[in-house]
Parts: structure tokens; sequence; C-alpha cells
């Protein structure tokens, strides 16, 4: 399973302004419903807020990866925001978030979910991967990068 399979450049988001991590999901989830990996925004954006009272999502190093299983999802995808401010996730290390993977799956997709979790972890391990994102320029750029990643840790 690779990244760039569950991310499309319409799902990318650079330069986005928001005050709130809320504002973010919204955005991102928006661009799922237009793709047709989410049904109902609302729906999912309240299962994304519960899985949040679990725990942050804020992995630190100013990025953030809100996540949920949920009946509102129709098939597992990913979106991606770079905001123009950080903004507070109550993230481990303290930092603020501008880097924003959201990662949606139907609630029974528990195979791709954990996948895709724990593949976008160990690639924002690497901090050239985190600043080629944040310079990225478009969002064939952020394809392009997450794609050199992935061939270099496989």
């Amino acid at each position: 399973m690779n990244i760039k399979d569950l991310l499309s450049e319409g799902r990318i988001l650079l330069d986005l302004t928001a005050d709130a991590k809320e504002d973010v999901w919204r955005a991102l989830a928006n661009k799922m419903y237009e793709d047709g990996i989410v049904a109902d925004v609302e729906a999912y954006l309240r299962d994304v807020a519960e899985r949040e009272k679990q725990g942050t999502t804020g992995v630190g190093f100013g990025v953030a990866i809100p996540h949920a299983k949920s009946d509102a999802v129709k098939a597992a995808g990913l979106a991606m925001a770079r905001t123009t401010q950080g903004i507070d996730v109550a993230s481990l290390d303290g930092t603020k978030a501008d880097i924003f993977f959201l990662i949606a799956a139907p609630k029974d997709a528990d195979k791709v979910y954990l996948q895709a979790l724990s593949k976008l972890a160990r690639l924002l391990m690497h901090e050239n991967f985190r600043e080629s994102l944040r310079n990225a320029k478009s969002p064939r750029d952020v394809l392009d990068v997450i794609e050199r990643q992935e061939e270099q840790m496989s």
C-alpha cells in the first residue's frame, strides 16, 4: 500500500488559511466528499472529533494526522493540507501544526486504515520529507515528494 495511491492532487490544499484544526478537517473532508470518498461530511467530522478525544493526533514536528473509521466513508482515502500558519493541535511536542494529513476509512477497513497511519508516521519522521512538503509549490510537487520518499523507504 502506497500513500500516493490514497491521495490525489485535488485533495491537496496548499497555503490553506485556517484558525483551528476543525477548520482544516472540514476543508479536507469537503475535498474527500467531492471525490466520493466521504458520503456524509458532518457524520465523518463527528467521528474525527470523537477519535481526537481519545488522544491528540498532533504527532509533533508541526504535523497532525487526524483520522477516523466511519460509516460515513465509502472508500479509504487521504487528504493533505499545508496551512499558512501553525495551528494548535495539542501536539505531543507542543509545536503547532502546519502539515495535516486526514485519513478516512470505512468502519470495516482496519487493514488499510492501520497501514496508512503507520506508513504516514514513518514517512513524516524524516525531517527532509517534512521540509520538502513545506517547500512544495504545487499539489503535483507534493505527490512527487511522497513518491520519492516511499521509493527510498522500500
